[in-house]
């Protein structure tokens, strides 16, 4: 390391992860003696303020429709992306940081290039163009080719209106794929090549799964946890909102195969609610999995990734019942670890969420209960998430990324 410097960690706001992992890659470089601070959204902003933790508010395209997901909407008006570009220029060039990280943010690359600051990026390996799968479906899966042609065009629409608001502001073009601008000078992912496997390149640096354990996090009974009579569910959907009627039929089902449940609402006041009277089931506002992993036989979850790689370091077998591709494709990349299973079946995606939600509603309870059963009583799944954990501890998450950042 040569000396103090200045970062400036930019994630796109869709997801408090996103949020989160900017802040364990900052509480790392800060304690190493640089100057770091984070620029999030005035909602996100809310949540940093109650933790007391320093740092910038700028717009964001996500904030036009709040999806959890990348939507047309996002990209639909160039005026709302030059808006967020010109802000990000403005603060890069009061903040003159050395080196700036973005987490799924779009519009960075281009504020980089006009600031002058040295850009990177941190990103799940499935997102950038480098990435030859199709998100959620296996190879000879029905509906793989429509779900291509789909998403492809949805990345061409959205780098074609990212042109118009550069053109606008009299830059060159991006890429027809947007995304394109999810890479840095160097693309940092967090995931890990058994997981996600693409082409070997210099600037693509595989650092691993980043975990952060300063959230607000509720107290748990610690005797609820350690029971020995029901073996221990996890349901988790993350920070993003979901269908209450899936976690409640999904939760239904876990108490009726004899598990007991800790939900994890994700800061959700809609999931606080869930059978808050049956003794069985424990629900927390943040709840800290990184004590409760190691206590359970099971996670049932959205398939966001910090959520995924949380229990598969603990040995965890995960079931996903997606929302959005990326979450759908996390649950087959887990069944070829032979770690975790989709709940649904695989469907092309159109932009909503519905298509996963009419997917559970055609099952019946017993064949929910059969999914999972399916999962935990599967051949190996012991030697399997074993086999993984130790893969991951290979690598080094905000450590890795940290040393990264300090060498430029």
């Amino acid at each position: 390391m040569s000396g103090t410097k200045k970062f400036l960690l930019m994630p796109g706001n869709n997801s408090l992860s996103h949020v989160v992992k900017c802040l364990a890659v900052g509480d790392t470089l800060t304690v190493r003696g640089h100057e770091v601070r984070v620029a999030v959204s005035r909602k996100h902003s809310r949540f940093l303020q109650k933790l007391s933790i320093e740092h910038f508010v700028l717009p964001d395209i996500q904030e036009v429709d709040a999806s959890g997901f990348p939507s047309v909407e996002w990209f639909r008006q160039p005026r709302l992306i030059t808006d967020c570009i010109n802000e990000e220029v403005r603060l890069l060039r009061d903040y003159r940081p050395d080196r700036v990280l973005g987490v799924f943010r779009f519009t960075l690359k281009s504020s980089a290039r006009i600031a002058g600051v040295p850009y990177d990026s941190l990103v799940s390996g499935c997102l950038i163009p480098d990435s030859q799968e199709v998100m959620g479906f296996a190879d000879e899966e029905p509906g793989r080719e429509v779900q291509r042609i789909i998403l492809d065009g949805f990345f061409r629409y959205a780098g074609a209106r990212l042109d118009a608001a550069l053109h606008a502001i009299g830059l060159p073009r991006s890429n027809d794929d947007i995304r394109h601008m999810l890479k840095g000078e160097r693309t940092f992912l967090w995931d890990f090549p058994e997981f996600a496997p693409l082409p070997q390149h210099a600037d693509l640096i595989h650092v691993g799964p980043l975990s952060w354990d300063r959230w607000p996090y509720d107290s748990v009974d610690t005797g609820f946890l350690g029971r020995a009579d029901r073996p221990l569910a996890v349901v988790a959907f993350g920070t993003c909102t979901v269908c209450l009627a899936a976690v409640q039929r999904i939760v239904t089902v876990l108490l009726d195969m004899g598990y007991r449940v800790l939900l994890a609402a994700g800061g959700q006041p809609e999931l606080l609610s869930v059978l808050p009277n049956d003794p069985r089931v424990i629900t927390c506002a943040f709840a800290p999995l990184h004590k409760i992993f190691p206590h359970a036989a099971l996670l049932v979850t959205h398939g966001g990734q910090m959520t995924v790689f949380e229990a598969l370091q603990n040995g965890v077998p995960v079931l996903v019942m997606p929302f959005q591709p990326e979450q759908a494709h996390n649950g087959l990349c887990l069944e070829r670890l032979g770690c975790g299973k989709r709940l649904v079946s695989t469907e092309p995606f159109q932009g909503n969420s519905t298509v996963y939600m009419n997917a559970l509603d055609r099952m019946t309870d017993d064949e929910v209960g059969a999914r999972i059963s399916g999962l935990v009583l599967q051949p190996h799944i012991k030697s399997r998430l074993s086999e993984t954990r130790d893969i991951i501890r290979r690598y080094g998450g905000a450590e890795a990324l940290a040393d990264a950042l300090e060498e430029f």
